[in-house]
Order: C-alpha cells, then structure tokens, then sequence
C-alpha cells in the first residue's frame, strides 16, 4: 500500500512501453514455422520457460536470459537475434501511453529508469526518442554504470529529479526490479506482461486517477 500519493512517477521501459521482446518473438515464430512449443519464450509464450521466472526474481540479468533463449533456438537450428533480427519499437503498448499522456496532464511527474534500452534502441537513443517529451528525467543504467535492482539506478533517479525515494512510485515487470525500488524508500507497482490493459486500470484505480 501506499504510504503517501505519489507526486513522481517513475517507469521502466521494456515490456511496458514496449512488447517484452519474447512477445514479438512469438509471432515472429508463429510466422516462421519455429516448434514454439519446445522455445523458452516468457510466459505469454505456449511452452516451459525456467529461465523466465529466474529473471524475474533477479537471479539472471536479461542479457543473461536474452542467451538462454537464443542458445535454446540454436539447439533448433534456427538463426536469430533479437537485437539484430526485430525491431523492439515495433511493439509499442498504446495502453500505457495513453496512461502516460493521462498522468502528465493529472499533474504527475515522470521519469523514466531502463536497463536495456541502449541495447535495443542504440547508443544515446533518448537524443531521438520521439516520447522524451512526456519525462522530466530519462536514465539509462549505461549511464550509471550499475543495473537495477542495485539501489544506485533508482538513487541516480531521484538525485536527477531533485525529490526524494518517498515521493516515488516505481514501475515494473520484474519483481526483483520492483523490490530494489522498496529497498531504497519508494513505492513499487508490478506491470503484468500478460495483462497490460489490466495493469494500467489497477495503476490508475492505485493512484486514484480517474479512467483514460
């Protein structure tokens, strides 16, 4: 629960803005005639995936499960890499940037905290990035030399917005992620990646914001 309302919003990026990129990998196979059922492919994905769950609990990084995955599609004879092979910013999630637009205009303030995004968006992609406007601050954790869920990303956040741990509620899909937040003083909410349109209605039902 809530100790305070939020006055500053801070959001991961990858399978909430954008697909988780297993998701896109699914249609991508599903296309491509990949035996989807024996690929560890993230749980909106039709088979097993062991590594997944690790992630998400912070015992693996992504790029860590990113090679458990394709060296899963090598023992298949298939040829892919998602950094290479997909475009990520394909995969937007209209539901939350509708809830973004409608949290900017509520008076909220927002910041943006990411792992992963050089890796699939390039170097100093938030220069070009077409949604940088609706963020006081973006940190990307190449810039800080140390990935969630060590307390220096969320902590180089706050120092950037001028606020404090308190103010914050941090958004996430990876509980490990949501837990390093409360470990420095903010408040966490956990983004399902199999119900994003469900998630942005408890977020808002969280936050006492009215529906978009």
């Amino acid at each position: 629960m809530l100790n305070q309302k939020p006055s500053v919003i801070i959001w991961d990026m990858g399978g909430i803005m954008y697909r988780f990129f297993t998701e896109l990998m699914v249609e991508i196979g599903g296309q491509q005639g990949w035996p989807l059922a024996r690929l560890p492919l993230g749980p909106t994905g039709p088979g097993q995936d062991p590594f997944y769950p690790a992630m998400d609990q912070g015992e693996m990084s992504e790029p860590e499960y990113l090679k458990c995955v394709t060296d899963a599609l090598k023992k298949e004879g298939i040829e892919f890499s998602p950094h290479q092979d997909m475009d990520f910013s394909s995969g937007e999630r209209k539901q939350t940037w509708g809830v973004i637009a409608h949290l900017k205009t509520a008076g909220f303030r927002q910041a943006l905290l990411t792992n992963d995004a050089t890796a699939w968006l390039g170097e100093s992609w938030w220069e070009k990035w077409p949604y940088v406007h609706l963020f006081e601050q973006v940190v990307d954790v190449k810039t800080v030399g140390v990935r969630k869920p060590a307390p220096e990303p969320y902590l180089a956040c706050v120092k950037a917005l001028h606020c404090e741990p308190q103010e914050c509620l941090f958004i996430d899909d990876m509980h490990a992620n949501c837990r390093g937040a409360e470990a420095v003083g903010m408040d966490s909410f956990w983004f399902d990646i199999c119900d994003p349109e469900g998630s942005m209605k408890k977020l808002l039902s969280y936050l006492g914001v009215a529906p978009v």
